[in-house]
């Protein structure tokens, strides 16, 4: 059920809700670099080289496209993803970026079985905590 220790640079201006994400992806596994900013998060993606970029565009002041693209320059084999509120923007992941848009109102089950899914791993199916 645990993963292989994938880094995830997990990008969100709400210290509360960062807070909650990192528990729930370390609890599978995977290892979690936590940053409220966009200038942080391209430091770290420079000295750590995340496997991935979970975007938070809660936040409007985030260009998450350009900011998916920058990173993607530092560490060519990241997948981007993006928590979205809205359902109609994944049909515009392949034109940019992003390789994969969740909808935050699916909940932690379905973010962590989306993860799971981009990274190939397995992880048991039913209940996650949270």
């Amino acid at each position: 059920m645990k993963s292989s220790h994938k880094a995830i640079l997990c990008l969100c201006h709400d210290v509360n809700m960062l807070q909650i994400r990192r528990m729930l992806l370390e609890h599978f596994g995977y290892r979690v670099l936590p940053t409220t900013s966009v200038e942080d998060a391209k430091t770290l993606a420079k000295r750590q080289c995340p496997d991935m970029l979970l975007i938070d565009n809660a936040d409007v002041e985030i260009d998450y496209v350009r900011l998916a693209a920058q990173v993607k320059q530092i560490c060519p084999d990241v997948i981007t993803v993006v928590l979205s509120t809205f359902y109609r923007v994944s049909r515009n992941a392949s034109e940019t970026s992003i390789d994969r848009f969740v909808a935050r109102d699916d909940g932690p089950s379905a973010l962590i079985a989306q993860i799971a899914e981009l990274f190939g791993d397995t992880h048991e199916q039913g209940f996650y905590p949270i």
